[in-house]
């Protein structure tokens, strides 16, 4: 009897297990999906990390959640991530704002309306996401460290402008509300959905809505994996300079980054070792933050100015690329510069000596008997 109760309390749990509501994202500017697909949370945080994350600051191979494949996470960021400035873009064209507004605690009612409310489908779903505890984490852990701004500062008709005082001047806001506790919300983001597709077509600010159910779930939006690596990425902002007699070794080798990034200005100097790391994200992996004047040469003995000091790194091929730039996102390619151009310039110079001597042998006037000194046989 016994057993027969465990088993159907474990075919209950599997049942409610599948039959998990998604939460649904909605994109507006909105993205033509014709089946929208169904993301599971890392892949999600990874999509919303490289919306939130400031202009000069990349994802990188490391990012991507194990098991998913990058021809895919790359393919999904194309799609739904934030689109970079064309080439030939204006200089001083500033990129769309980017809201990420999460709306928690919603039941099956109030997903209707909001998708009644927006007249659209979910431009992608969320498969079994986590509940309101793991929230928090991502937004205080992942998106606010990103440079997003607190949203929950602002009043809701406030976050849904960039324009407001509360954005902090930053380029992007996450706001998170719970519906259930405050439906009104939900309210004011419907009387406001035509003002956010102005601000899109406008190219003023891009939002994304995630409804999300309420559930029971003890997952997380980040692995093990990804929670290990963020971990040891703020024990090493955390830890004090290392010498400078190490700055000229090579550094082991670091994923390239996945995605570019827009241009953006980084300050020459900063005034602590935390600030240029976070601003930086630690030298872009190509590097570390060290102060210029900690030998005590070039400034005042109380002078400080952390920046990036680049080093090389070194693929599992064996090649070895250099680093430049403030946050040594550039590479150096000065010495295959000069290879190639002088090759160039070397075949060009003996193409032009080729032709030129062609030219000054068929140029040269024959002899005017060209039989002479030879005799005819009687």
């Amino acid at each position: 009897m016994k057993l027969a109760a465990s088993f159907v309390v474990a075919l209950a749990g599997c049942a409610a297990a599948s039959s998990q509501q998604a939460a649904e994202v909605f994109l507006i500017p909105a993205v033509d999906s014709s089946t929208p697909p169904a993301l599971i949370p890392s892949l999600a945080r990874l999509l919303l990390l490289h919306r939130l994350s400031p202009n000069g600051r990349g994802l990188s191979s490391t990012d991507i959640p194990p098991g998913i494949d990058t021809e895919r996470a790359v393919s999904i960021l194309n799609q739904f991530g934030k689109t970079t400035a064309p080439l030939f873009a204006e200089e001083h064209a500033d990129p769309p704002s980017q809201l990420v507004l999460m709306l928690d605690g919603m039941n099956d009612k109030q997903m209707k309306e909001l998708r009644k409310a927006l007249d659209a489908t979910p431009t992608f779903t969320i498969a079994d996401p986590p509940a309101s505890e793991a929230h928090k984490d991502l937004i205080e852990m992942d998106l606010r460290r990103a440079g997003a701004a607190d949203g929950n500062r602002c009043s809701i008709q406030q976050v849904l402008n960039p324009l407001e005082e509360c954005w902090d001047g930053k380029q992007s806001a996450i706001a998170k509300h719970d519906i259930y506790e405050d439906s009104e919300v939900l309210k004011e983001v419907a009387k406001n959905v035509q003002q956010l597709r102005l601000l899109a077509k406008s190219g003023d600010m891009h939002t994304v809505i995630i409804a999300l159910p309420t559930t029971k779930s003890r997952g997380k939006w980040a692995t093990e994996q990804q929670e290990l690596r963020r971990r040891q990425a703020e024990q090493v902002i955390s830890e004090p300079s290392q010498s400078t007699s190490q700055a000229e070794s090579t550094v082991p080798a670091t994923p390239a980054p996945i995605i570019s990034a827009p241009l953006g200005r980084i300050p020459r100097c900063f005034d602590s070792l935390s600030a240029c790391s976070e601003a930086t994200r630690n030298c872009s992996g190509h590097g570390q933050c060290q102060d210029k004047y900690a030998s005590g040469s070039g400034a005042g003995a109380n002078a400080v100015c952390f920046s990036c000091h680049c080093q090389a790194t070194k693929s599992q091929n064996g090649s070895v690329t250099h680093w430049g730039g403030a946050a040594c996102t550039k590479q150096d390619i000065s010495v295959p510069f000069w290879l190639f151009a002088g090759f160039t310039v070397i075949m060009i110079g003996i193409l032009s000596m080729s032709i030129n001597l062609l030219f000054s042998v068929g140029e040269e006037k024959l002899p005017g008997v060209i039989g002479a000194g030879v005799s005819r046989s009687k």
